[in-house]
């Protein structure tokens, strides 16, 4: 059998969720006989399928009241926080005792001490103001690492962290107008690759169209504005391509990728044969080039 005092129990002070923690506290911590015990916060939050924030706003709550005091406890899982009921003496006045240098059970961190608590605390509204953020920033923050039961040699830096993850949430994942236009193929490329498109359909009956278009025309984009070529060199190694001197290169080239990827090879036999007569780019040995066939 479990007992409650009735000074508890009459309390008027508590809330809906306060008063329904008090007997399953009770239940895990009072035996017959034995020692009082104590409870984790996970264990109550399970139990009254509540979320663990929750609970831990209410037992933080009763533990400002003097209704509950926290213990530290090593684990395999790490330190943990455990809650168990305030001797009778602080109940009946209501009042917790803490020296300066004490840890506080009210906002605890592992290795934070009350002093520089009220450090971090200053410095995350500053911080808050400063980035034009939400000053309940903080209060999530601080729920968060109660949560976790983490250790830390820089707090503030924890919590810039913190606000350099709230900021990029909050930044755009759109594209601007410009940006969208600037990557976006012109008509003059789509036509290019409507150009290729319409060569290979032609040679291959079984050629299946490609449902992007515009994948085939950002490859020809690519070789206009990162590579340098113009839109004269490319239509004269498609043509050279689907000539009979460009025959046996041919099946290399399926599609617009390996267009780009084997251009360089494909505008130097272009150059070479221009006009019926073989004639190389400056600086471009032939015996290179049959060398790297």
């Amino acid at each position: 059998m479990i007992t409650l005092p009735t000074s508890l129990i009459d309390r008027d002070d508590l809330s809906l969720l306060e008063r329904a923690l008090l007997p399953l506290i009770a239940r895990h911590t009072q035996q017959w006989g034995d020692k009082p015990g104590d409870v984790d916060a996970s264990t109550l939050a399970q139990a009254l399928r509540n979320t663990p924030r929750e609970v831990i706003e209410a037992l933080d709550s009763m533990v400002k009241k003097g209704i509950l005091k926290t213990l530290r406890r090593k684990t395999d899982q790490g330190m943990m926080i455990y809650y168990t009921f305030a001797p009778v003496s602080v109940l009946t006045s209501a009042v917790v005792t803490l020296s300066a240098t004490e840890y506080s059970d009210s906002n605890y961190y592992l290795n934070l001490s009350n002093e520089t608590y009220t450090e971090l605390h200053a410095y995350a509204l500053e911080l808050c103001d400063r980035e034009g953020l939400r000053r309940e920033l903080f209060e999530d923050f601080n729920l968060y690492q109660r949560s976790q039961n983490r250790r830390s040699f820089d707090w503030c830096a924890e919590f810039e962290r913190w606000v350099r993850r709230e900021i990029a949430s909050n930044a755009p994942v759109l594209a601007s107008a410009q940006e969208l236009a600037e990557t976006k193929p012109t008509m003059e490329e789509f036509e290019m690759a409507q150009y290729f498109i319409r060569h290979l359909a032609s040679i291959d009956p079984q050629f299946e169209m490609p449902d992007n278009v515009q994948s085939w025309a950002k490859q020809i984009k690519t070789l206009l504005d990162t590579e340098g070529y113009t839109l004269l060199d490319i239509k004269s190694a498609i043509d050279w391509l689907f000539s009979a001197k460009g025959d046996w290169f041919r099946p290399n080239v399926p599609d617009a990728y390996h267009l780009r990827k084997h251009f360089k090879r494909l505008i130097s036999n272009t150059r070479s044969f221009r006009d019926g007569k073989p004639r190389l780019p400056d600086g471009v040995n032939i015996f290179d080039i049959i060398g790297r066939e």
